[in-house]
């Protein structure tokens, strides 16, 4: 019998010492392989970590991403900007040259209208002043200085077509004193003009000159009408 209770005794102690030894022995190699496990994934989660850091991820790496895609794309703009500024300077200034070369071809084609009117006006205030002054002669009427009414008023009639028209009033009015002076010079260097009368010509021309100065320039050629120039022939 008491052998009996001393062997069940014995096993009794081995059954608990085996238990004791999985409870602590056992336990902490599944605490240590459980603080290994948490190892492993912090070690995993530091690596993501680090991968994200240099590889730009993250909240940080986003923000220098989105910055730097932001910063490129404002260089861009910048880039752009100043060629976009070229090219408008660019067709501005041809704009304005389209511009100002229609504007030099109106004025030009407006400078020959006025030129040929002018001389138009010119032409036929001469023709008038020619039937005029001879119908004062023959009606026995003075013609003398009534010339230079009709010198002011083609002279002032050509001018009213603009610079073209005042400028083939100069022209031909230039051209003609010019040349009946240099026509009477020569007779008197042959003799067929005396000095006196080539002086007297001479300055007669110059008063034509005023006359015709004097239309040019928008004078009222009244102040050359004579008395016995008809009325119709005013201005």
């Amino acid at each position: 019998m008491k052998c009996t209770l001393l062997l069940t005794f014995v096993v009794l102690l081995v059954v608990c010492a085996e238990d004791t030894h999985a409870w602590f022995g056992g336990g902490g190699s599944s605490r240590s392989s459980s603080r290994s496990s948490d190892t492993s994934k912090s070690s995993s989660r530091s690596g993501s970590s680090n991968k994200n850091r240099k590889s730009g991820g993250g909240w940080w790496g986003g923000s220098r991403r989105s910055s730097s895609s932001r910063s490129g794309s404002s260089s861009v703009q910048k880039q752009e900007t100043p060629k976009a500024s070229v090219i408008d300077k660019v067709k501005g200034a041809i704009g304005g040259a389209i511009d100002t070369v229609k504007a030099k071809t109106k004025e030009a084609k407006n400078y020959v209208k006025g030129y040929v009117n002018g001389a138009k006006e010119m032409h036929s205030t001469y023709k008038e002043m020619k039937t005029v002054t001879k119908q004062m002669v023959k009606d026995g009427k003075s013609a003398k200085g009534a010339d230079k009414y009709f010198h002011a008023k083609a002279n002032y009639k050509a001018a009213q077509h603009g610079p073209g028209g005042k400028a083939a009033a100069k022209h031909i009015s230039d051209v003609r004193e010019a040349y009946q002076t240099a026509f009477q010079k020569g007779k008197n260097i042959v003799g067929k003009v005396s000095d006196k009368g080539y002086n007297e010509y001479a300055a007669d021309s110059a008063k034509d000159q005023e006359a015709n100065r004097h239309g040019q320039n928008g004078g009222d050629p009244n102040k050359y009408r004579t008395k016995d120039i008809p009325d119709k022939h005013k201005k």
